[in-house]
């Protein structure tokens, strides 16, 4: 009998805190039983129990509570990256503790609790002067084993130097993580008019010539779920949907590059072609960027076939092994 009561409450506990975690302003205890269709004693027990524990938080001016945003486990892993990532975004004059807080959701407590061991491992700093929090260049660290030893870098390096150093616009390298893509080196242009992405910028795979090179290539199912997975949102007056990517992604496929005009940037166009494995899924992509103005759909064409060919004879086959997929 015990065990089962002790069961019900927790229940009831993790209920009280999915309704404060999706509802945006704080909540009376009167509120918060009426919502459960609970009692008032039983819910203001479970209350108290989750404010001790940190997960609730009763403001002391009206007695109502909030979800501070604090979680354990993988949950907690999750928020120490959004606020890492929160950090990163106010690279270089760092952010002060509530703006971080608040941009990843979190009371400012729970976010305090995350920084301290980050700046323990050297990850974030806190300035004692301005008391901004600032991402540490030791985050640099853990990326280099990853750029020095990535092999596909290595053996396409000099085509990006030989392409930069004859068209004299933007050749960047990119990697996929999850549903993005990632620049993970970059050759600007020479141009006094230029469009470059710098290291470490990401984007939607479903927009730009980057993007679609390397969803093109992925094997069906798994491309498919990416398309699924959420909604396709506009970053310029060009607007995605899902009819017409999987038409230009079965083209990209049958021809081996993919180009786009004003996708991610307005007034930006691009031509970009997967690096494919021996087994035909891409390990990265390999891409061309330049002013819309300097450049033609013709010539973009031109440049993509250019480009299939330098590859082809470079690196990894291009183009028909990934066509099956």
């Amino acid at each position: 009998m015990a065990s089962s009561y002790q069961l019900q409450t927790l229940a009831r506990a993790l209920d009280v805190l999915e309704l404060m975690e999706r509802t945006p302003e704080p909540m009376s205890l009167t509120e918060i039983a009426d919502a459960m269709g609970e009692a008032t004693a039983i819910v203001y027990r479970i209350l108290h129990t989750l404010e001790a524990r940190g997960y609730l938080y009763r403001r002391p001016q009206d007695k109502r509570y909030s979800y501070t945003g604090r979680s354990t486990g993988a949950g907690a892993v999750s928020r120490a990256v959004d606020v890492l990532q929160a950090a990163s975004a106010a690279v270089p004059e760092g952010a002060p503790l509530e703006r971080l807080a608040s941009s990843v959701g979190l009371d400012p407590r729970i976010a305090e609790e995350i920084l301290v061991p980050l700046s323990e491992k050297g990850l974030m700093r806190r300035d004692a002067d301005t008391e901004r929090w600032h991402l540490s260049h030791a985050v640099m660290e853990l990326a280099r084993p990853f750029l020095n030893s990535d092999d596909v870098l290595v053996r396409v390096r000099p085509l990006m130097e030989q392409w930069h150093a004859e068209t004299g616009e933007t050749v960047s390298l990119f990697h996929r993580a999850g549903n993005q893509q990632i620049v993970t080196a970059a050759l600007p242009s020479t141009h006094p008019v230029r469009y470059a992405l710098e290291v470490g910028s990401a984007f939607p795979l479903y927009l730009g010539a980057g993007g679609k090179a390397m969803l093109a290539f992925l094997p069906e199912a798994e491309r498919e779920s990416l398309i699924k997975a959420g909604a396709l949102d506009a970053m310029t007056r060009y607007v995605p949907n899902a009819s017409t990517l999987r038409k230009e992604l079965a083209l990209i496929r049958q021809r081996g590059f993919a180009i786009s005009s004003g996708e991610r940037v307005e007034g930006a166009s691009a031509v970009a072609l997967p690096i494919l494995r021996e087994d035909g899924r891409p390990a990265a992509v390999l891409g061309l960027m330049m002013p819309s103005f300097r450049t033609s759909d013709a010539e973009l064409q031109r440049l993509g076939e250019r480009l299939s060919e330098a590859l082809r004879s470079l690196y990894l086959p291009v183009g028909e092994r990934g066509r099956g997929a």
